[in-house]
């Protein structure tokens, strides 16, 4: 198949582990190669049953998303090809996933928990003390199959196109050996979006096609577009040959560094001088609106405290409502792109016959500055150094050569109303937005309305199973293709998307979650969570979520018989799992960077 890069030219990792609380996860390091002129060796398609009337499945996977970061959310981002997806379906505001990228697109894959398939924790925040422990591998292991490769059997095209996280070994834990039949992948955590330089210390950045090492395609054109083009062209390849596809499209965007085109930066240049607080306020006040809470709810106090924007100086007031407007202008030029697959899919004639979801790996972005990031083995003057060789003045920021991100104050603002960071168990690390638009005409009538709204608990573990229904596939169970599988722990959301059913979960089922020796266990409207020092107390609290969903009041001592019942199922999964809390021993160096968290 020829490419069209007509099409291409349209438009580290870098992490602070938090000891025992926040960790950060970015990369970034170029791998340049010779070549892009044999980037898409694609194989031939398989002669099918035309008949296969199946729906198709498109996944798109946003990277580092708020709970209100999109407009079915309550933000003020342009996002009307997300708005109108939302309108023809459904919007899940109770849907959970874990703190940070590469665990939760482990399980959002497989159906199981993330220590059993291999990213117990993030490879790059490996403690010396899990090293070679069951379930961190740092990889995604065999312990369980992929949806991909059990759609595949079945007669599905398989295909993706960005991020992937799971694993570099191109013949072992690769897309392309995890059941895609078709892939172009950055096959680490994160790079920058224009090219593929360097923009943290200590980390590379790989690009795959199938089997193949290859150089990115284009050092100049957005990862969006990218990813995007690419995708177009693996559809447009298998268009019309009787199989349906499953089609995961995972952009970089919203992950940091913060860059994108100027044309869509000065859409915003002037929306974030309210201040990130306001921002934080409207958005709920939106919320609201569109009905996802009630009219008479206060707006929760965001935990950590941040400092308010009246007290920041008009220089940092300057730069924050330009990195607020760069971070926008991404979630814009992302939901654009998405229109184009839309458009497609509606030119074909796929479109009615295709589940679309749109969803992130975990809530929000990095709530540090990138030259205060610190990771294991980086002095973190080095990353000073390197980033103060970038071009961040306020005029240049967004363009290939700056490298930003948010601080605390601009993870506040995205979350709302919920509180917390990225890596920790609090709702703003593992709530995010979902939108769903369901296969057949009738999601099309649904228009003149809001989108459905779907409260009840949904988790990351679900969509295994919900894809394999939708495909008609049946759950592997124990075995698969004579191979041990560690049986599928989530639950298909089918029946709920067809309202055969209100609840996945009833009252008294527990689910419980770990990473950076950060916990969560819900049950019902309960949540009871631990989050380690500096941001946590490393005690557990309780919550009501229904009445207090930004986690501004611990129950612990009104009802000790709930916690104490959330605790011990804790301790039973912990076994059960084999959770190994890291011992990363003297870090004082992430914790020169932790104390820039610190209220002021």
């Amino acid at each position: 198949m020829e490419v069209d890069f007509g099409l291409l030219n349209s438009s580290h990792f870098l992490s602070l582990l938090f000891i025992l609380g926040l960790t950060l996860s970015l990369m970034a390091t170029p791998s340049l190669m010779s070549t892009a002129k044999s980037l898409f060796a694609f194989a031939q398609p398989i002669a099918t049953d035309a008949g296969d009337k199946r729906p198709n499945i498109l996944v798109i996977m946003g990277d580092d998303f708020g709970f209100s970061d999109i407009g079915p959310f309550g933000s003020e981002i342009s996002t009307p090809n997300l708005d109108a997806l939302a309108k023809e379906g459904k919007i899940l505001t109770n849907y959970h996933t874990y703190a940070t990228c590469s665990p939760a697109r482990s399980t959002l894959l497989t159906g199981v928990d993330n220590h059993i398939v291999g990213l117990g924790t993030m490879n790059e925040l490996m403690a010396p003390n899990q090293v070679g422990k069951p379930g961190y591998e740092g990889y995604l292991n065999n312990n369980a199959p992929t949806v991909t490769q059990m759609l595949m059997d079945s007669g599905y095209h398989t295909l993706m196109s960005g991020k992937w996280h799971l694993g570099e070994d191109l013949n072992r834990t690769s897309p392309f050996a995890k059941g895609f039949e078709e892939s172009f992948s950055l096959l680490e955590g994160g790079a920058q979006h224009f090219n593929s330089g360097l923009y943290a210390v200590g980390h590379h950045v790989t690009f795959a096609n199938n089997s193949e090492i290859v150089p990115r395609p284009d050092n100049k054109t957005y990862s969006n577009d990218l990813y995007t083009n690419i995708m177009l062209s693996l559809l447009k390849k298998y268009q019309g040959d009787g199989k349906p596809f499953f089609a995961y499209l995972s952009f970089q965007v919203a992950h940091t560094p913060f860059q994108a085109p100027q044309e869509y930066i000065k859409k915003y240049e002037n929306m974030y001088n309210i201040g990130h607080d306001k921002i934080r306020e409207q958005r709920f006040e939106k919320q609201k609106d569109l009905g996802i809470w009630s009219n008479d709810m206060d707006t929760p106090e965001y935990n950590p405290a941040i400092t308010p924007w009246s007290n920041v100086t008009k220089d940092q007031q300057e730069y924050r409502s330009k990195v607020m407007a760069v971070h926008a202008a991404m979630i814009d030029n992302m939901d654009e792109n998405i229109g184009k697959v839309i458009q497609y899919l509606k030119q074909t004639g796929e479109y009615d016959n295709t589940l679309v979801i749109f969803t992130s790996d975990n809530g929000s972005t990095e709530p540090l500055e990138m030259a205060d990031f610190a990771t294991v083995g980086v002095n973190p003057n080095d990353q000073r150094n390197f980033v103060s060789k970038f071009n961040n003045s306020i005029n240049n920021l967004g363009n290939s050569d700056s490298v930003v991100g948010f601080g605390p104050w601009g993870e506040a603002q995205s979350v709302s109303p919920l509180s917390g960071y990225k890596t920790t168990q609090s709702e703003g690390g593992i709530r995010a937005p979902f939108v769903v638009k369901l296969p057949g005409n009738e999601s099309l009538s649904n228009t003149s309305r809001g989108p459905e709204i779907v409260r009840t608990f949904t988790h990351v573990r679900d969509m295994t199973p919900t894809f394999l229904e939708y495909a008609g596939v049946e759950l592997p169970g124990s075995t698969y293709k004579g191979n041990t599988a560690y049986p599928i722990m989530g639950k298909s959301l089918k029946p709920l998307f067809d309202g055969q059913i209100s609840n996945v979960y009833d009252d008294n089922e527990i689910i419980a979650q770990e990473l950076f020796n950060n916990s969560a266990v819900f049950m019902g409207q309960w949540k009871a969570v631990k989050n380690a020092p500096p941001l946590g107390t490393d005690n557990w609290q309780l919550f009501n979520l229904t009445s207090d969903v930004g986690e501004n009041h611990d129950l612990a001592r009104q009802h000790p018989d709930i916690l104490q019942k959330l605790v011990s199922a804790y301790g039973e999964y912990s076994k059960k799992v084999g959770i190994v809390i890291p011992d990363f021993g003297n870090m004082s160096t992430a914790l020169e960077s932790t104390e820039k968290l610190a209220p002021t």
